[in-house]
């Protein structure tokens, strides 16, 4: 599946999709709006999402995907390349309307707004002046990376250095899972503090300020033409695993790093680790190809999956 801006030679189908839902078409082709449509491998289009900027502030429109290609993932792709896009625009806020899917809006990290609170140019909108009903629900999404509590209801927060102990402690047990990483020897907490670079993005995921998870950007290569890629990593404790905290904390993480200027965050899996294989698709990445004996762990080759998304 490709995600991309396409409105001309995709506006039958876009209208079409969102007649069907009975979605509202009023700004499809205003000079502020934006829509990024899905495509599948046969070239259908099955999904579209809208944006409409005003200044520093951005309106969610029109997020709808094909029936029968619900629940694959292709709502929450486009969204965050919607948001991702956002941010590379310099929006710090998007705002959303809905009457059904406030439930799913507010797992992306959306909250409830009074009406009272919503800026002008998102008032005299098309769709707040009479398209939706007064009794949509208003949203915002802050789009600056902050501490913020996530759907599970742990605090997803930047990484202190007062997080390199317990940094450590989760990273080295995916050290003695020998499954996620080559590296065979422990690190200690004041290896972590190196990672501090005022560069690159850290990210917890805490359960009473303690980390249950982390997510680390790191540099891809010293050329200046590569300075905007970074690899990342992403580990959660051992005793937490199996309850979604990999991907919380691994958006908050691709939040971080678009914030911080990257395009783009890769990294390579090892080709039976189907679990953060699974996570990487549901986050949007794409695997790229395989690489075969790549290296030597416990004296035995083992091959990786290249992973990439562009942010």
């Amino acid at each position: 599946m490709r995600i991309s801006e396409s409105l001309r030679e995709n506006r039958a189908g876009i209208s079409a999709l969102l007649s069907t839902e009975q979605l509202p078409l009023a700004g499809l082709d205003t000079d502020q709006s934006q829509h990024f449509v899905a495509i599948d491998k046969d070239q259908q289009l099955v999904g579209v999402i809208g944006l409409e900027r005003f200044g520093t502030i951005g309106l969610l429109r029109s997020l709808c995907v094909e029936k029968s290609r619900r629940r694959q993932g292709i709502g929450q792709s486009l969204s965050t390349y919607l948001e991702n896009h956002a941010r590379s625009l310099g929006l710090q806020s998007i705002f959303l309307l809905t009457e059904t899917a406030a439930p799913y809006f507010q797992k992306q990290g959306f909250q409830p707004l009074s009406r009272a609170l919503v800026p002008a140019p998102i008032l005299a909108s098309a769709e707040l002046q009479g398209t939706c009903p007064s009794s949509a629900l208003v949203m915002k999404k802050n789009l600056e990376f902050g501490s913020q509590t996530t759907a599970s209801g742990a605090v997803l927060r930047p990484a202190t250095r007062q997080d390199a102990e317990a940094i450590a402690r989760i990273y080295n047990q995916g050290i003695d899972d020998r499954i996620a990483t080559f590296e065979t020897i422990p690190r200690t907490a004041q290896d972590i503090l190196s990672w501090f670079d005022g560069v690159h993005s850290i990210v917890v995921l805490c359960s009473h300020d303690q980390p249950l998870a982390f997510a680390a950007t790191s540099s891809y290569r010293p050329r200046a033409c590569y300075a905007g890629i970074a690899e990342y990593s992403v580990y959660v404790d051992r005793s937490h695993r199996g309850r979604g905290y990999g991907y919380e904390v691994m958006e908050g993480l691709l939040t971080a790093a678009a914030a911080a200027g990257c395009w783009k965050v890769l990294s390579r899996i090892f080709v039976e680790n189907e679990g953060s294989r699974s996570l990487m698709r549901k986050l949007g990445f794409r695997e790229v190809g395989t690489y075969e004996k790549h290296g030597r762990l416990d004296e035995k080759w083992r091959d990786v999956v290249v992973v990439e998304k562009l942010l």
